[in-house]
């Protein structure tokens, strides 16, 4: 089979990606794609392989050094998985030698993949301790109402104009740099995002104290999801995200949504309590990996 790769050229290139993405029998960690192909950052990383006038894979690596790829699983080859995993360490150590770090390119798959777990042990990635958990909930079963504390009010995001405070709420909440500006703005922009989903709490003197993105599963009506979910640490303990995330609750299933998914990390105990209390179960893990790319 006769490969060739380029870069991607624009909106045509993003739709063929969809294309090959929805008919994948496991997505294998390209939930937030819509997400991530709105950021220029990530674009200036995607690269195409193809066979003949067919796409063969793709790969990028997002801002938080994971490499995303997909395959046509009829059109696999030992040249095509070299070739993502040569192209993922090269951007990676590009973006080293700009930020003066030794980061390590990740990535992740399911604790049910064995195929990706192998592919990715072919190429010397290694298992690292940290894993992601997703829970899953019923909006059959009972919703519990959690009212918000006197002086507490529940909104929803009011547009891009707000996108600033979202970002900051969001780093407040999780101690974390990790959202940016940009990537919020990305969230906002995606096809699917629905602004009546976006719920924000707001404290008495009217600054954002919580939220919580809901949303509809991609090509998935019936399954919805609550997360992220975060609340400033003026604010925590006081039931703040029991209200935001059951405010969800009702929103989707207004909307005809009868399962509801989050995710969280293996270190947030926190999040798995929440998550539990409010009659979520665990149905996956997530197992991540990491590169070193000296």
């Amino acid at each position: 089979m006769l490969l060739n790769s380029r870069q991607m050229q624009g909106d045509a290139d993003i739709q063929t990606m969809r294309e090959l993405i929805r008919h994948l029998p496991d997505q294998a960690g390209i939930d937030d794609f819509e997400e991530m192909i709105q950021l220029e950052s990530v674009k200036a990383t995607v690269r195409l392989w193809q066979s003949g006038h067919r796409l063969a894979g793709f790969a990028f690596v997002d801002d938080f050094n994971n490499l995303i790829l997909a395959m046509d699983p009829e059109l696999i080859t030992d040249e095509l998985e070299t070739e993502i995993f040569a192209w993922g360490a090269f951007c990676m150590r590009e973006r080293n030698l700009q930020t003066g770090r030794l980061d390590t390119l990740d990535a992740s798959c399911s604790r049910d993949n064995i195929q990706r777990i192998r592919l990715l042990e072919r190429h010397w990635f290694k298992q690292c301790d940290l894993h992601t958990l997703r829970y899953a909930r019923s909006l059959d079963e009972p919703i519990v109402d959690y009212p918000l504390p006197p002086g507490f009010s529940l909104r929803c995001a009011l547009g891009e104009h707000e996108a600033e405070q979202l970002a900051a709420l969001h780093r407040a909440a999780f101690g974390s740099d990790h959202m940016t500006v940009e990537y919020r703005l990305a969230i906002m922009r995606a096809p699917r995002y629905n602004a009546e989903l976006d719920l924000v709490v707001i404290d008495p003197n009217g600054e954002m104290a919580a939220f919580c993105i809901c949303g509809l599963e991609e090509g998935q009506d019936q399954v919805g999801y609550t997360d992220p979910i975060g609340t400033h640490p003026r604010y925590q303990k006081m039931g703040l995200g029991k209200a935001v995330v059951t405010a969800g609750f009702q929103a989707l299933r207004n909307r005809g949504v009868k399962t509801v998914e989050l995710g969280t990390s293996s270190e947030n105990i926190a999040m798995q309590c929440l998550a539990e209390s409010l009659g979520f179960k665990l149905v996956s893990e997530r197992l991540w990996f990491a590169l070193k790319v000296d």
